[in-house]
């Protein structure tokens, strides 16, 4: 079986689509596939025709709807070949994506759109009833160890909270820092510890502003991946505020090193979380404070949950189990 793998991104700041394409490709190699991953950032569009027609995939998948779904849709067309499309979160979350020409022309023409979740398929199903039909579910896998030392880590930093995100509006991070700001005005001696590089300058101005004048706060950058398990593991509480997700892999490899993860109440992270058993969800800013206390002071809780979470991630998000169901969707396609 071989499979081109089409995806929006494979430089700059580590986004979840660059962890994703390179998790599915690597596992199908593994079992057995032939792989190819056309970055769209890297690689021309006379490049990739010319690399497909050479490499002659049984299958062309495509990663995220609107940035990917029309080139893989014209690439498939030329190789007489079946469309897969994965959708990656902000493609059927985010209106402006969503309500894209392009992604209604992409979707019409898959043979098959795969969902990481029952809520994201039932989202699609929602805007396009017309593809529901096509529709796969195959969960996310996750894989992350913590075998490395975090140099971004300092002894003074403990206890801190951590919020993997780039910096970019979606990712919401000044009520992060909002919300800390009143614990530690009680005297708490919580600091904020903020991973991510800097995808929207505009954007990362205002946070590095509220940072300068929030003294528990520290961005660390772009945190290299493979020291990402070791800094998990030092963090009380992992967060996640963003505005919308599809399935984040940040609460995913968090979750399957047994850390406790705080996540906003949206879609995506409904779909990973069992509230007050695999994690917490919370509403607005007091909730992120309130649900925050009550977790920092308890830490035979945050054991419990942490144990709970790296259980279902184990059971439910094998990174193998998803490469197999999608050679099993290839295979009925092809």
């Amino acid at each position: 079986m071989r499979a081109i793998l089409i995806s929006p991104y494979s430089r700059g700041p580590v986004r979840g689509n660059i962890t994703t394409v390179n998790r599915i490709g690597h596992h199908l190699q593994r079992a057995g596939a032939e792989i190819a991953i056309l970055p769209l950032d890297a690689v021309s569009p006379e490049e990739i025709e010319a690399q497909a027609l050479s490499f002659m995939p049984d299958i062309v998948h495509a990663f995220h709807i609107r940035y990917c779904g029309e080139r893989a849709a014209d690439l498939a067309e030329r190789l007489k070949r079946p469309l897969v499309i994965t959708v990656t979160g902000s493609d059927i979350y985010d209106d402006a994506l969503r309500g894209h020409l392009s992604t209604t022309r992409a979707l019409a023409r898959a043979d098959s759109i795969v969902c990481f979740s029952v809520t994201e398929a039932e989202q699609v199903a929602a805007h396009f009833p017309g593809v529901a039909r096509r529709c796969a579910i195959i969960p996310q896998g996750v894989e992350c160890r913590a075998e490395s030392i975090c140099s971004a880590c300092r002894p003074d930093d403990k206890p801190f909270v951590l919020l993997p995100a780039a910096l970019r509006p979606v990712k919401n991070i000044e009520s992060a820092i909002r919300a800390t700001e009143g614990i530690r005005m009680n005297g708490s001696p919580l600091r904020l510890l903020i991973a991510g590089g800097v995808i929207d300058r505009a954007y990362a101005a205002t946070i590095f502003d509220l940072i300068s004048r929030s003294s528990w706060v520290r961005w660390l950058g772009e945190v290299p991946y493979h020291e990402m398990g070791a800094l998990y593991r030092e963090a009380g509480v992992v967060l996640n505020t963003s505005l919308y997700e599809g399935m984040p892999n940040c609460l995913m490899e968090a979750m399957a090193l047994g850390r406790p993860v705080l996540a906003v109440d949206i879609p995506g992270n409904r779909s990973l979380i069992r509230h007050g058993e695999t994690g917490w969800l919370y509403a607005g800013e007091e909730g992120l404070r309130d649900r925050l206390v009550e977790i920092l002071g308890d830490r035979a809780l945050r054991i419990v949950i942490g144990t709970n979470a790296e259980r279902y991630i184990r059971e439910n998000h094998d990174p193998v189990r998803e490469a197999e169901a999608y050679l099993n969707l290839y295979r009925s396609l092809a």
